[in-house]
């Protein structure tokens, strides 16, 4: 696993954490308007271009996460933001408490079972991958069904050079995930984004509500997974300065 740290580490500190088949980069727009906190970008393992690894489940990343923030920050942080599988892996983090998080962004988290779709959404995710590693074209209509309408640009933020190995950890860590009853204890602002057309983050939301009463919703208007984040940079920025200040 990576850190990537950017600016004055005197700063408020911000970790960023990406979403299943992205690396750092997909954070690249959006730290020209973080200059005024010392930004950390985690790269899982197996999402890197930089170094070998494999993603083995969002408990392991967790783990690792934690023990960069107690060796270099002191155990805690100010920001913490995790989108899609980053998302989950934020949610772990806060639930198990073993450093100190002020503030926390849910872009999409997905922490809701998928049952009996676990397995054909790991499959279309691999399947995904394996296209975009032969250049070969993913249909619109496919990607839509999955990422929202209108999201087919999501493509272009996914990382060609993870394995199947690891895009199978991802998957079956995420759709199975499991909310501790420990993240009770996290009483500090917490907000959840998601796209309109997203189908299935809103249960997600709707979950973490029922373990957080302090929870805000935010849902952008004609919005697909990632797509504020990836299309309206400037937007999200701006949101998500207003809530860490």
């Amino acid at each position: 696993m990576r850190f990537i740290e950017h600016g004055d580490k005197t700063n408020k500190s911000l970790l960023l954490i990406h979403g299943m088949a992205n690396t750092s980069n997909l954070f690249d727009p959006l730290l020209p308007y973080l200059k005024d906190y010392y930004v950390i970008v985690c790269e899982l393992d197996g999402h890197s271009e930089k170094e070998q690894g494999l993603f083995i489940s969002t408990t392991d990343s967790a783990q690792k996460i934690e023990e960069y923030v107690k060796d270099n920050l002191e155990g805690r942080l100010y920001g913490l933001l995790g989108f899609s599988l980053g998302g989950t892996i934020a949610t772990e983090l806060i639930s198990r408490g073993n450093i100190e998080v002020e503030r926390t962004v849910l872009d999409a988290a997905f922490v809701i079972k998928m049952g009996i779709m676990t397995y054909p959404f790991k499959f279309l995710f691999q399947v995904a991958i394996g296209c975009i590693k032969k250049d070969i074209h993913i249909p619109n209509a496919l990607i839509e069904s999955i990422m929202g309408k209108g999201n087919s640009g999501i493509v272009d933020t996914l990382y060609k050079g993870v394995s199947f190995k690891s895009i199978g950890n991802a998957a079956l860590s995420c759709y199975t995930y499991t909310i501790k009853d420990g993240i009770r204890n996290y009483h500090n602002p917490i907000v959840f984004w998601y796209g309109e057309n997203e189908p299935y983050p809103v249960k997600s939301a709707r979950l973490l509500k029922k373990y957080l009463p302090q929870l805000k919703k935010r849902v952008y208007k004609n919005m697909g997974h990632g797509q504020m984040l990836h299309e309206h940079t400037s937007i999200y920025a701006k949101r998500l300065i207003d809530f860490l200040d």
